[in-house]
């Protein structure tokens, strides 16, 4: 079993190799990244890249941010009444639930027409303080 997939792989992988090889002049035009860079932040990462497509050049921002979602369901809410230091009378609460921490990571990304990116990597260092 392990020989036929090895094959079946190999065999994918010179059909894609020929395929890259051949592929018309039309497609030689694809948007290419120019410049790339990667800002670790306290909370994420934010990654800054110049995409170039013929002569257009477009600068993309993107930051990962990691977070925790808390959330919080009471179950049981107890009001006793407390003297206060004074001899005052409060209602004193206790409330009982269940807490549910959840990871969550989302992705905002930027797309920005001309090359920005010095600019923006100096943005993104400065915010990571």
């Amino acid at each position: 079993m392990n020989k036929l997939m090895i094959g079946v792989v190999g065999g994918a992988l010179m059909l894609t190799a020929g395929t890259a090889v051949a592929r018309p002049m039309h497609a030689a035009h694809q948007p290419q990244i120019w410049e790339q860079a990667r800002i670790p932040l306290a909370n994420g990462m934010e990654a800054v890249a110049v995409v170039k497509n013929g002569d257009t050049e477009r600068t993309v921002a993107c930051r990962d941010t990691a977070d925790v979602l808390a959330t919080f369901r009471p179950e049981v809410v107890a009001f006793q009444p407390v003297r206060g230091p004074h001899g005052k009378v409060k209602t004193d609460e206790d409330i009982a639930g269940v807490e549910t921490f959840t990871p969550v990571a989302f992705q905002n990304c930027t797309v920005a027409a001309g090359d920005h990116f010095q600019q923006d990597v100096t943005q993104a260092q400065a915010s990571q303080a």
